[in-house]
């Protein structure tokens, strides 16, 4: 079955994601809808563009981040132009009655039609019972032969419990999880697009963001490749991706990011391929983000090294005296203050991780005092 649509992924082939397909044409065969759940930016939008270029149904991309307001109106109209109509300025209810009509000429004409809402979690302030009850009776135009797709990043259920219930619960409950690429897969993302000489350090790059499309790309781009949790771009992707968490999925990724051990898994987590579990127990998908979480804790400087580094960073770029530092580090302990003690706790600051990972550089200036810099 020719596809109608020319999206750049239909040249991937048929080795691109094997096993993610053979998922997704399993459900489609059955019939059964389900909602897409991944981390964001993981790219799942690049594998649903493959999947409309595939022979075993008749596929609709409609795409969410192409609406111009999100609001229902608008999302009516675009997937009535989506279904090959002209606009008009026919009522949602009109115009729905002939989505409809489309869809039951094509359900007759097709093995299965598949309905891709890419990002329909983005609409979920407009989410309410009769909507979402309109978008859920599509399939029953020809039972069995219509199916939906939808994407989100976390379950819908979870984004609008309260449209989301009684009838329509059990038709928005069914999930399959998208896990990040595997290398090989986000590699021939890349050479889809670049086809001119291959990356120098393409293959660390992709070990690095485990298989996470969007961090690939940024990190591929960066102009830090020595050290990428200095690029501020890469540093947002990442703050975006624990952010994005609630408090205790925070606090366990934290957790296996320091190497401590993890009583009770979240499903979540493991779902989606925040983390991986294997003999040795549990980690993170990224070793960047392992390091990011890492260097982002809490900073926890003993008492002296706290104080010494505050004193520094408030004159950063400036000599601090040997005497400030005395006065700010020693006052209630001046009997302590020697320049041997001084030295020592310089040189324990110094080797401290915090400072070498935010590029933190404490510089001597004989006989005077120290300066702070930041490279």
């Amino acid at each position: 079955m020719k596809s109608q649509y020319n999206f750049p992924e239909s040249k991937l082939g048929s080795d691109f994601a094997k096993e993610k397909l053979a998922e997704f044409k399993s459900l489609i065969t059955e019939g059964q809808s389900f909602t897409v759940v991944s981390m964001p930016g993981v790219g799942v939008s690049y594998f649903l563009k493959y999947l409309t270029s595939q022979p075993f149904a008749y596929f609709i991309h409609v795409d969410f981040y192409n609406l111009p307001t999100l609001n229902q109106h608008e999302f009516y109209r675009m997937f009535h132009r989506d279904m090959g109509a002209k606009p008009n300025t026919a009522t949602d209810e009109q115009i729905f009655l002939e989505i409809k009509a489309r869809l039951k000429k094509l359900a007759e004409e097709n093995e299965k039609v598949v309905l891709i809402f890419s990002r329909f979690d983005q609409l979920k302030r407009d989410f309410d019972e009769n909507f979402l009850s309109n978008i859920q009776s599509l399939v029953n135009i020809i039972p069995g032969k219509i199916v939906l797709i939808f994407t989100a990043v976390k379950p819908l259920y979870e984004l609008a419990s309260e449209a989301i219930s009684g009838g329509n619960l059990l038709f928005y409950s069914k999930i399959l999880y998208f896990k990040p690429y595997q290398d090989k897969d986000i590699k021939a993302l890349f050479e889809l697009e670049h086809t001119e000489k291959p990356h120098p350090d393409i293959d660390r790059l992709i070990e690095l963001t485990g298989g996470h499309n969007q961090l690939f790309r940024i990190v591929l781009n960066s102009h830090n490749q020595q050290n990428l949790l200095l690029d501020k771009f890469v540093n947002l992707q990442l703050r975006d991706l624990v952010n994005y968490l609630d408090y205790q999925q925070k606090k366990d990724v934290q957790k296996i990011a320091m190497g401590k051990i993890v009583k009770e898994e979240d499903e979540y987590l493991l779902n989606v391929g925040y983390i991986i579990k294997d003999n040795n127990g549990y980690r993170l998908f990224s070793s960047l983000l392992k390091d990011y979480i890492k260097i982002n804790l809490p900073v926890r400087l003993p008492a002296k090294e706290k104080i010494l580094f505050n004193l520094l960073k408030k004159n950063l770029g400036k000599v601090v005296s040997k005497d400030e530092i005395f006065t700010e580090v020693w006052k209630e302990t001046s009997d302590d203050a020697t320049d041997w003690a001084l030295d020592a706790l310089v040189y324990r600051l110094r080797k401290h991780p915090f400072l070498h990972s935010h590029g933190y550089i404490i510089e001597s200036q004989k006989k005077v005092g120290y300066t702070l810099i930041q490279t």
